[in-house]
C-alpha cells in the first residue's frame, strides 16, 4: 500500500512539477498587508507582556530588598518608644501608631480636705490599783499631682500640688513650672534703595562771558551689594549768558563704595548722562538742538546725620561732547569742566 502511494505521489510531481497557473491581479496585495497586519499584532502583544513582566520584576526585587535591608530592630524599637511615651493618648494597632494631638483643656482641680487626725482615747480597767490609760493618734495624708497644657498648645505649664493635715490644720504647696520664653532674632532688613535730592554747579568760562551753571535733579539708587549702587534720574541745567539756555538730562552712575564708617561713606561714580535743550533756543526741535551726551567721573562723601537721612557732596569732572547745534554756550567754550553736586539722600 505504501508502494502505491509513493508512485502515485511521483507520477504528480512528474506530472505537475512545470506547471504554471496565473493569479489574478490584485491577489498578493491584500496578502502581503494580512501577514504584516499579523504579524504587527503579534509584535504588540509580545512587548505588552514584556513591559508587564518587567514591571512586575522590578516590584518584586524592589520589595525584597527593602524587606532585606530595612532596620527592622530600629523600627520596632521606635514604635515601642511612641507608645510608651503616648500613654493613654496614644496606641498600637499593628503597625500602626495612633496618637491623638488634641490640646487639652485646663480644667480646675478639686482638692478633697482629708479627714481629720483624730484622737481616740480609750479607758481599760484593770484588776490592778492603778489605771492605765491608752492613746490612740491617726494622721491621714493626701497626695495628688496635677499637669496642665493651655487649649492654644503654645504654652505649657506643670506642677505638683500637695496637702497635708496635722490637728485640723492644712498647709498647701505648690511647684509651677515656668513657661520656657522663644526668643527669635530679628533681622533688619538692609536698605537697598536711595532717593538723592541735588543741587550744584560748575566752573565759569570765557572770561565771565558764560556764568556759572544752576544744576538741580533727582535721582534713584539701587544697591546691589556692599560695594556697587547704580543711580539715574533726572537733571535740570540752567546755563546762563546772553540767552539763557535750559537742559533736561538723564544721568545714569555707577558708585564704587571705597571706605565706610559708621557715619561717613567714601565712593567714587562713573557714568554719563544725555541732556536735551527744552527752551531758550530759537528753534528746540531735535534737528537744531539734538541730544548733547557727556561722560562724568567723580568722587563723593556722605555724611549720615541718621539711620535714614544722610548728606552728599559730590565733586568730579565731566565732558560734553560737541553737537550741530550752532548755540554758543559754555559747554562749547569749556568742553571739560569741573562741578560740584551737593544734596540730601534718603535710604529705604
Amino acid at each position: 500500500m505504501k508502494k502505491e502511494n509513493d508512485e502515485i505521489t511521483d507520477l504528480f510531481r512528474s506530472r505537475l512539477s512545470h506547471v504554471e497557473m496565473p493569479v489574478r491581479d490584485g491577489f498578493w496585495q491584500p496578502l502581503q498587508s494580512d501577514v504584516a497586519v499579523r504579524s504587527h499584532h503579534r509584535r504588540l502583544v509580545f512587548f505588552r507582556v514584556a513591559a508587564a513582566a518587567s514591571v512586575l520584576l522590578v516590584l518584586a526585587a524592589s520589595s525584597a530588598a527593602f524587606w532585606f535591608f530595612s532596620p527592622k530592630e530600629e523600627i520596632e524599637e521606635a514604635f515601642t518608644q511612641v507608645a510608651a511615651v503616648s500613654g493613654t493618648a496614644s496606641g498600637l494597632d499593628g503597625d500602626v501608631v495612633k496618637q491623638d494631638f488634641t490640646p487639652i483643656c485646663a480644667q480646675p482641680v478639686l482638692q478633697r480636705n482629708p479627714p481629720a487626725p483624730a484622737a481616740i482615747l480609750t479607758h481599760y480597767p484593770s484588776a490592778g490599783a492603778d489605771d492605765s490609760v491608752s492613746v490612740t493618734v491617726s494622721m491621714s495624708f493626701s497626695f495628688s499631682a496635677t499637669r496642665r497644657v493651655t487649649c492654644n498648645n503654645r504654652r505649657h505649664t506643670g506642677g505638683d500640688l500637695w496637702q497635708t493635715g496635722n490637728n485640723g490644720e492644712s498647709v498647701t504647696a505648690s511647684t509651677e513650672e515656668s513657661p520656657v520664653a522663644t526668643a527669635s532674632a530679628v533681622v533688619a532688613r538692609p536698605k537697598t534703595w536711595a532717593v538723592k535730592a541735588a543741587l550744584g554747579t560748575a566752573l565759569p568760562a570765557g572770561g565771565g562771558k558764560y556764568k556759572m551753571p544752576v544744576t538741580a535733579g533727582v535721582t534713584i539708587e539701587k544697591k546691589f551689594n556692599k560695594h556697587l549702587a547704580l543711580e539715574t534720574g533726572l537733571l535740570y541745567t540752567n546755563l546762563r549768558a546772553a540767552q539763557n539756555l535750559h537742559y533736561l538730562g538723564i544721568p545714569v552712575k555707577l558708585n564704587v563704595t571705597l571706605a565706610e564708617t559708621p557715619k561717613l561713606e567714601l565712593y567714587a561714580s562713573v557714568g554719563g548722562a544725555a541732556d536735551k535743550c527744552i527752551a531758550g533756543a530759537p528753534d528746540n526741535d531735535f534737528r537744531h538742538e539734538p541730544v548733547q551726551l557727556a561722560v562724568t567721573a567723580g568722587v563723593g562723601i556722605t555724611y549720615k546725620v541718621s539711620d535714614k537721612i544722610a548728606l552728599f557732596a559730590e565733586p568730579g569732572v565731566s565732558h560734553h561732547f560737541k553737537t550741530d547745534s550752532k548755540l554758543e554756550n559754555l559747554r562749547t567754550a569749556r568742553p571739560t569742566n569741573f562741578n560740584l553736586i551737593c544734596g540730601l539722600r534718603m535710604t529705604y
